[in-house]
């Protein structure tokens, strides 16, 4: 059904503050005119300059997407120690002129795991992660150290060719591996540093290319590169059981996962499409109990059925049809649908349109609402107007939303709709899309009372783990304190798609970690 989403929590609207008219020309109430009808010059008086001025200050705090935050007394002191910590930071960086979040993310990083703001910030709750496609969720180095230690994976090691790239990764029975590929133990034994040679392959690095189309480029190899790996069968459950752990660890309760559910794996008796997606979601489930058992009682993961948007709108009809199946087999796992990939290459979200308003019908077809989640506006051009179609079919959140300010009526329909976008700075950065992070749409959103909540992306490509290297650029570039803090981590719960039973207890859960978290603030000199 067509619709906007359930149990999405409704934002106060703000009101003007007082002594702040809100009409047309006046900026207070009792301004005067010259003649001629130009307003009067601002009065002489410093006090009643400086009246005028905080109205517009608590005006703007009114409408600011954390207004409805009240911070405890133990709150207060803990916020006063973290802005003092990030005063202290920036005003360091202003010394030497040198902005970490302005700069490429792999010269920086060495600086921010050393900071005492990032070793914070890695104990804070983060409530949920919503935007994390899992083939690049893992870390890179557990992948090339399972690599080793598997007799059956191949890896190629030649020059590139039609078929193949350079570290690519893929299973055979002995003797069946194509010419080029050799096994990941024999390579290990005959290449110098190989196991960082194969990292350097599968990450990025300050090197990669910062047009937009090189990068993507380059991204789209990567996955190449780590797909044959990570959807072998005997590895998928082991790979999402330390992903979900390294998340967990990372202060992350909650997961939200772009996952095409396609049947894409196999092992050495079974070719791909032998395990369909009941399968996945059973090795999934097993994950979810292993990292509960071991780290996170309260972990939690939803999937949002995704496709490419390069496909065919038929493709997409039919993929619709099985997303709502799905749903209606695993309504507490599947959650929505989205389509992903290079969207300035892509079709726009338009281009299914057909298939957009067909979701009435699928739902009476198979008894079901099945929610859309758009991968929309991750572009820097005005002509890539997806997010129209994001804010008109009431996509209950809106996957990066990067060029949402070129359009205001949408952005606007966004913040009155209350749709939760989710903001991944440090991907934004590192494909190419925003430079200084200062400069980010998402740092004005703030102030403009929408909604947003912060993931990682793809941070095994991007070579860490987590989402803290996330809230670590965006708190520095965006002037965080503890209330937006607070406010995004309970986003990450709130605007998720766990029912309002679930969300009610994920909070239950997440409470005495934050009460943690705000008393060893308090505690740091």
């Amino acid at each position: 059904m067509v619709g906007k989403g359930l149990g999405a929590p409704k934002v106060p609207r703000p009101r003007a503050a007082a002594g702040f008219a809100t009409g047309a020309g006046r900026l207070c109430q009792g301004a005067r005119r010259a003649p001629g009808g130009a307003p009067a010059p601002p009065s002489k008086s410093s006090a009643a300059y400086e009246r005028q001025r905080q109205a517009l200050v608590r005006a703007d705090s009114a409408r600011a997407f954390d207004a409805a935050i009240v911070l405890t007394p133990a709150e207060q002191r803990a916020n006063r120690k973290l802005v003092q910590l990030r005063q202290q930071l920036v005003a360091h960086y202003d010394s030497v002129n040198y902005f970490p979040p302005a700069h490429n993310f792999f010269l920086v990083r060495r600086q921010m795991y050393a900071t005492r703001l990032y070793r914070l910030l890695l104990a804070m709750p983060k409530g949920g992660v919503h935007h994390l496609h899992p083939n690049a969720g893992a870390s890179p180095w557990w992948l090339v150290q399972r690599a080793l230690r598997e007799p059956n994976c191949y890896v190629y090691w030649g020059p590139a060719s039609g078929q193949y790239l350079k570290g690519q990764m893929r299973f055979f029975r002995a003797g069946e591996a194509p010419a080029g590929f050799y096994a990941a133990g024999v390579l290990n034994d005959t290449v110098r540093q190989f196991p960082q040679k194969l990292h350097h392959l599968l990450t990025f690095d300050a090197s990669t290319g910062r047009d937009s189309a090189d990068v993507w480029r380059a991204f789209e190899q990567c996955f190449q590169r780590m797909n044959g790996f990570t959807s072998y069968q005997p590895i998928f459950r082991d790979m999402y059981a330390a992903m979900f752990d390294s998340l967990a660890a990372d202060g992350v309760q909650h997961v939200e996962l772009r996952s095409s559910l396609n049947g894409s794996l196999y092992d050495l008796r079974h070719p791909v499409g032998a395990f369909p997606a009941d399968s996945i979601i059973r090795y999934l489930r097993q994950a979810q109990q292993q990292v509960r058992a071991g780290r996170e009682p309260a972990f939690t993961f939803r999937l949002i059925y995704t496709n490419l948007r390069f496909r065919a709108a038929a493709a997409i009809r039919a993929d619709l049809a099985q997303a709502y199946q799905l749903r209606r087999r695993y309504p507490d796992l599947v959650a929505a649908y989205d389509l992903v990939a290079h969207e300035d290459a892509g079709h726009p979200t338009d281009f299914f349109r057909a298939v957009w308003l067909a979701r009435d019908s699928l739902a009476a077809a198979y008894g079901t609402d099945l929610p859309l989640c758009l991968h929309d506006g991750e572009s820097t051009w005005r002509h890539t107007a997806n997010l129209y179609d994001a804010a008109l079919l009431h996509s209950r959140r809106i996957g990066h939303g990067f060029n949402l300010s070129f359009f205001p009526a949408a952005e606007e329909l966004v913040r009155r709709e209350n749709i939760c976008v989710e903001v991944s700075p440090l991907s934004n950065q590192i494909l190419g899309y925003i430079g200084d992070l200062r400069l980010h749409p998402a740092h004005a959103w703030l102030r403009h009372g929408i909604q947003i909540s912060i993931s990682s992306d793809d941070p095994g490509i991007f070579d860490y783990v987590g989402v803290t290297p996330d809230y670590w650029a965006t708190t520095l570039a965006w002037e965080l304190d503890l209330r937006a803090l607070k406010k995004i981590s309970l986003n990450g719960i709130d605007y998720s798609f766990l029912s309002p039973a679930e969300k009610q207890k994920a909070r239950a859960a997440w409470q005495p970690k934050w009460d943690a978290f705000v008393a060893r603030l308090n505690q740091e000199r």
